[in-house]
C-alpha cells in the first residue's frame, strides 16, 4: 500500500468515525471533513464504499454481531410491513426493496429505497401511507437512465424512506440501478419474508 493509499484509507476511517459519532450529516460531508483534517487534495479523496467499510466495521464493534444483525432486521421489518401495505392497498402493485437496505447493509446511515410498481397516481400512494399513519411525506421528481419519476420521501420512526413510482412496464428492467447503468441488489416482497423468518 502506498502513501497515498494509506492516507486515503486514513481519510476514509475518519470519516467513518464522525458519521458513526453522528458529527457529519452524510457520507459526502464525513469525506470532506475528514480531508480537511488531513490537508488532503481532492484525488486522494475515498469513495463511498470505502468509507461504508470503516462505517460497518466500526457498528459491528459497537453494536456486536448480534445487535448489528438485529438492527438489519429492524430495517428489512421496516420494509416489509411497509411493501406489504402498498400491495395490498394498491391492487396492481408491485414493490422492490433496492440498493444497501436490500443487501442489510446499514452503516454510515441506511434511507429504505422502495420501487412501486404501479399505475396509481402519487396522491393516491400519499393517501394510503397517511391513512395508515405514516409521518406526513415531501415529494420530488428525479431524472433516471427511464426518465422522470415521482419519489415520495418521509421517515418512519426515525428511518428515512424513499418510494419511487415506476410503470409496471418498467419492472423488466428492475435489476438495474435508476440512476447508472449498473445492476442494483435487490428483494421481491417474497424474497424479503423469507430473510426475517
Amino acid at each position: 500500500m502506498g502513501q497515498s493509499d494509506i492516507q486515503t484509507d486514513n481519510i476514509a476511517r475518519e470519516a467513518a468515525r464522525l458519521i458513526h459519532a453522528g458529527e457529519a450529516e452524510g457520507i459526502d460531508a464525513a469525506i470532506h471533513s475528514a480531508a480537511a483534517s488531513f490537508g488532503a487534495s481532492k484525488a486522494e479523496l475515498p469513495g463511498h464504499g470505502l468509507v461504508r467499510n470503516h462505517a460497518q466495521g466500526m457498528a459491528m464493534q459497537t453494536l456486536g454481531k448480534e445487535g448489528y444483525d438485529q438492527s438489519v432486521r429492524n430495517i428489512w421489518e421496516t420494509a416489509e410491513q411497509l411493501m406489504t401495505l402498498l400491495e395490498q392497498a394498491l391492487n396492481d402493485a408491485q414493490t422492490l426493496l433496492v440498493g444497501r437496505a436490500a443487501k442489510g447493509q446499514i452503516d454510515a446511515g441506511v434511507t429504505v429505497h422502495v420501487r412501486l410498481y404501479t399505475r396509481a397516481q402519487i396522491t393516491e400512494i400519499a393517501q394510503v401511507l397517511t391513512e395508515f399513519h405514516y409521518d406526513e411525506p415531501s415529494f420530488d421528481t428525479v431524472d433516471t437512465t427511464v426518465g422522470k419519476l415521482n419519489r415520495i420521501c418521509f421517515k418512519d420512526d426515525g428511518v428515512a424512506v424513499v418510494i419511487t413510482r415506476c410503470l409496471p412496464e418498467m419492472y423488466k428492467n428492475a435489476q438495474q440501478d435508476l440512476f447508472k447503468d449498473q445492476p442494483i441488489e435487490t428483494l421481491t416482497l417474497d424474497e424479503l419474508r423469507a430473510k426475517l423468518e
